[in-house]
């Protein structure tokens, strides 16, 4: 495990592929060159000791009570909070030994074991899978959260469908670029980890969905510092829950927010109601009321931290946006008269982003903001309720 500090159910889509040793092999894949996060995002870093790890995970602290938790496949930040009841971590991915390892990573940076809640943020597989390496904590999700996993009862076929078709796409665009790229370090780490998933999805294992569950909001009185999940759901995921640490000035912003690209809204917006969406901006605009300055938002995937202004542009751009379809749609104007309406030029701060995502592979996007109207005016084909 590499450490680095600071003073500061259902398959999931990546928002940012990156391979720790400088290959970026999947964001290759997804925009053709490395990625890069928007202007004055912060990047984790520094250094720091070293310990042996099998997936070479990646630590950055952000305070004493504090740690995030990097790893591939998809370079998921896992978040640990140590606090006098336990220890706190939201999200474990893929499967048990890949959430094992963050695991073992957690209790080493920490030293201690004492392991008080796990949270799921929403039901993809990237942060649910690994349930079963906490299946002894009590976890905390979203009612939909236990809904879907325990639905979805496809959930291993898929996923190992999808770890193999990506490692195929990836081994070929690496080898159109340069063919000794596959046979590099970081490639190998890469696949190691897809292989471990598939070990483990070979062995059938069930679903470890959460023991407890709310509809809206939750607080964590953890002895030194509170937690609090704010559900909003239907944006990425079915179970979108944001997680705020008002005594760390940190928030955990979920999957629809990254700064290398246009927010993408995911597919799952078209079956959300009008109120619905409108709860999303009563739960994002009450965050940034609580903010300041110093505060954190850290996405999901990839190590870019965002601040209180970027977090706003984001928040702004998808709220203009909705405000515009509305109007759209009471104007007896068409969707694509719509899209003519709601330029993403009429956003400057986002649209210096690129507008697309994933190019190349099965979830390629290539213009974030069309399709984000397009979902948002399917979403007010749905009745209320």
């Amino acid at each position: 495990m590499n450490r680095r500090s600071t003073g500061a159910g259902r398959h999931c889509r990546p928002a940012l592929f990156t391979l720790r040793t400088g290959l970026l092999a999947m964001s290759l894949l997804a925009t053709g060159l490395p990625a890069q996060a928007a202007p004055g995002a912060q990047t984790p870093a520094g250094n720091g000791a070293v310990w042996s790890n099998e997936f070479g995970l990646d630590v950055v602290r952000l305070s004493p009570r504090v740690a995030v938790f990097y790893g591939d496949p998809w370079d998921n930040a896992i978040v640990a909070l140590a606090t006098r009841k336990g220890l706190v971590v939201v999200d474990a991915p893929f499967t048990r030994t890949i959430a094992g390892a963050f695991r073992e990573a957690i209790q080493a940076e920490f030293k201690r074991s004492d392991f008080a809640f796990l949270i799921n943020t929403h039901e993809h597989d990237c942060h649910v899978g690994g349930n079963e390496a906490f299946a002894d904590v009590p976890i905390v999700g979203h009612a939909s959260v236990r809904r879907e996993m325990l639905a979805d009862t496809g959930r291993v076929t898929k996923l190992r469908e999808v770890g193999e078709r990506e490692v195929a796409k990836v081994r070929e665009a690496l080898l159109k670029r340069d063919p000794k790229q596959p046979e590099g370090p970081g490639f190998a780490a890469y696949e190691k980890g897809w292989r471990a998933i598939q070990a483990d999805l070979r062995g059938n294992p069930v679903p470890v969905p959460p023991t407890i569950t709310f509809e809206q909001e939750m607080a964590l009185h953890l002895g030194d510092v509170e937690m609090r999940l704010l559900y909003y759901g239907h944006a990425h995921g079915v179970a979108d829950t944001v997680v705020s640490i008002p005594g760390e000035n940190l928030v955990l912003t979920g999957g629809v927010f990254y700064p290398t690209h246009v927010p993408a809204l995911d597919a799952l917006t078209e079956p959300a109601t009008a109120a619905g969406i409108d709860n999303w901006f009563v739960v994002m605009r009450g965050l940034l009321k609580e903010a300041n300055g110093e505060t954190k938002f850290l996405a999901s995937h990839g190590r870019a931290v965002m601040s209180k202004g970027q977090y706003e542009e984001f928040v702004s751009y998808l709220e203009g946006v909705w405000n515009g379809v509305r109007r759209a749609r009471s104007g007896g104007r068409t969707l694509d008269q719509a899209k003519v309406d709601i330029p993403l030029k009429g956003f400057p701060a986002i649209a210096k982003l690129p507008n697309e995502q994933l190019r190349g592979t099965e979830w390629e996007n290539l213009d974030i903001h069309g399709l984000n109207i397009e979902r948002m005016w399917k979403a007010l084909d749905r009745a209320p309720g």
